[in-house]
């Protein structure tokens, strides 16, 4: 039910970063092993699930291989519902890539909350802080285009107070807002003494200054948050330009010409914040 999980968190920042850690180790053998055996697809031509057009820095699994793009932006598609996911999570079908923007090296994808909790059919909203969940991936949560949607729990709200979840989940009084700003102070109603979880919604999701982020708080989820990765428009634009195949092999950029041969000054090393978090997401 939703107050067992809210009330005892599913597990610890440091626990989770461990798990999605060995998932991802995981994969990426498996993939490595695919990759250096010769067979199968070895394509990296566009795919599509639903409504997006996949390609470098993304994959998608079981039509192209790993190396089309950044191991941790391995999708997988649903597709009797046409819906991509990001594949290395710590829970299947927990992040849904909702649209992707090449030329600006950003996605928006929202958490599927509805795979998220098992019980409350009612209660729909995430059970951990979302910003950190992503904090071994090689993105960062906009912050021009997103604000932070907190939820309260774990303490008593007054009945009429405006941060309360319309509709409520089924047994906890849980309240939701948003800060109007940096150093904002929290709304009247919400006792210093609260738990909270948070999650990322972008601030063009807000209709209008009166509307209650309580009220609201589904469609906010579902229209999801705005995420940036580390800059690959230049390289694998004039990767393109010569005919060749954006790919990413052992923590680097590398062009494939036509003859399938890597193509001549083909590789390029990532900015190093990004290369450290994608040598955590591949070995």
């Amino acid at each position: 039910m939703c107050s067992q999980l809210l009330l005892h968190p599913s597990m610890s920042f440091k626990l989770l970063s461990v798990v999605l850690a060995s998932l991802l180790l995981s994969a990426a053998a498996a993939a490595a092993a695919t990759t250096t055996s010769g067979s199968g697809n070895t394509s990296c031509a566009p795919a599509t699930c639903g409504n997006l057009s996949i390609t470098y820095p993304f994959s998608l699994s079981g039509v192209q291989p790993l190396y089309c793009g950044f191991p941790a932006f391995e999708l997988t598609c649903a597709a009797d519902a046409g819906r991509a996911y990001l594949a290395r999570t710590f829970r299947d079908r927990l992040y849904r890539v909702l649209s992707i923007y090449y030329e600006s090296n950003s996605f928006v994808m929202a958490v599927d909350v509805d795979s998220s909790f098992v019980g409350d059919e009612r209660c729909h909203i995430p059970d951990f802080n979302v910003s950190s969940g992503l904090s071994l991936l090689p993105v960062n949560v906009s912050a021009a285009a997103n604000t932070n949607l907190t939820f309260v729990y774990n303490c008593t709200l007054p009945r009429n107070a405006s941060v309360l979840l319309q509709p409520p989940c089924a047994r906890l009084t849980i309240g939701a807002y948003v800060l109007d700003g940096e150093g904002s102070a929290l709304p009247p109603e919400v006792p210093r003494n609260c738990s909270s979880v948070s999650v990322p919604v972008q601030r063009s999701s807000f209709r209008n200054a009166s509307e209650e982020p309580a009220h609201e708080y589904r469609r906010l989820i579902d229209e999801g948050f705005v995420v940036e990765w580390p800059s690959t428009t230049a390289e694998c634009g004039a990767c393109k330009g010569r005919r060749g195949e954006c790919r990413f092999v052992e923590l680097a950029f590398q062009c494939i010409c036509s003859d399938g041969r890597p193509c001549r000054n083909s590789r390029g090393k990532l900015p190093q914040a990004a290369s450290v978090n994608l040598e955590l997401v591949y070995f």
